[in-house]
């Protein structure tokens, strides 16, 4: 059974904890060939190669490359046919769930990912590390609302009080959570009403309200930043990193932590990729506390390494998802409910869009 992680009790106290720097690397395997990682590109990645590649390569020698778009669908592809086209691959936590029942991961020694055993056990599944936290969350360009723009999900619906061009997540998770509390939904009560045939009608029903006035359906993280950014979105749903660096460019964005998701990716290791263990090495990185405190300095996707909230300055830590403040306006992502019933309502997903 997994223990994917409900953290609501445990953000302030890890955050709390100091933990060691993390000691030597562990030796690796086959240094001199480079591992691919299937991740998402943009800044995301430049960040990754600043804050984790650069010195884990004059550490180590691993040279580290990304194959981008992850997906079960091509993780299976590859083990079926015996192939490595990557040998780390970036899984939400349902998909992680699929990914391991369908034996595609292989099982992770965290004896090299977590040599200092300083990561909590709840981010170490046997088969995926949990590596960051992230909230996917309402953002508006406050100069389109100069009165105020929306604070809550049932805002970005109204679309009399706030108008404009929205965008949307190309993903029935989180957007049938947010349907359902902008309906009126209690947080607390989500998972209970979206695990009924009733439910799950509800939420399209309400997801059909805002359709018209969505101008794109985004899948790279990247997308609605431009939207926003260039004024084909006035307001929208997107990632809390993605947001500040937004902000750090000088574009005067909102976001709106009330009736944000709180979510989490993890990484894997395929079947039949033998570099394992350099790809733990890999994995190993987001073990360290001061690249993870350099890495949430320049995007907020902490993770839940010991030491590093103590790193950060308040100003920083304000734009946290693990932030108690944050949390406590938020929903936790309910993987195993995912992990259920995730391929059923992506097909029910793709014919509401084609609708």
């Amino acid at each position: 059974m997994f223990t994917l992680y409900r953290h609501t009790l445990r953000i302030a106290a890890v955050g709390l904890i100091v933990g060691a720097v993390m000691g030597a690397a562990a030796p690796i395997a086959n240094a001199a060939e480079p591992i691919r990682v299937a991740g998402y590109g943009g800044v995301t990645w430049e960040l990754i190669t600043k804050n984790f590649l650069t010195p884990l390569r004059k550490q180590t020698g691993l040279e580290v490359k990304l194959e981008t778009d992850p997906s079960v669908a091509k993780l299976k592809a590859m083990v079926e046919v015996g192939r490595c086209d990557f040998e780390v691959i970036e899984l939400s936590g349902s998909e992680l769930l699929i990914a391991t029942r369908d034996g595609l991961l292989q099982e992770i020694d965290y004896n090299v990912v977590d040599p200092d055993n300083i990561m909590p056990d709840f981010t170490k599944e046997k088969t995926g590390f949990l590596f960051v936290t992230f909230s996917e969350l309402l953002v508006y360009r406050a100069d389109h609302f100069p009165n105020g723009g929306p604070q809550n999900m049932a805002d970005l619906w109204n679309v009399e009080a706030f108008p404009g061009p929205r965008t949307l997540h190309d993903t029935p998770v989180a957007n049938l959570e947010f349907a359902l509390l902008a309906d009126g939904v209690a947080k607390q009560d989500i998972y209970d009403v979206l695990g009924t045939d009733k439910g799950v009608d509800r939420a399209f029903a309400k997801l059909d309200e805002i359709k018209p006035h969505v101008v794109k359906f985004w899948s790279a993280g990247a997308e609605p930043i431009q939207m926003l950014a260039g004024g084909e979105a006035h307001l929208g749903v997107a990632w809390n990193g993605r947001i500040k660096v937004m902000q750090d460019e000088g574009i005067d964005a909102v976001m709106v932590w009330q009736d944000a998701n709180t979510d989490s990716a993890y990484y894997g290791i395929p079947v039949g990729c033998e570099n394992k263990q350099a790809a733990e090495t890999y994995l190993s990185a987001w073990a360290n506390p001061e690249w993870v405190a350099n890495w949430a300095t320049d995007i907020p996707y902490p993770g839940f390494v010991p030491g590093v909230m103590e790193r950060l300055g308040p100003e920083v830590a304000a734009n946290m998802p693990t932030n108690p403040d944050n949390a406590a306006t938020s929903f936790l992502t309910d993987w195993t409910f995912w992990g259920n019933n995730r391929e059923a309502l992506e097909e029910r997903w793709k014919e509401w869009l084609l609708e």
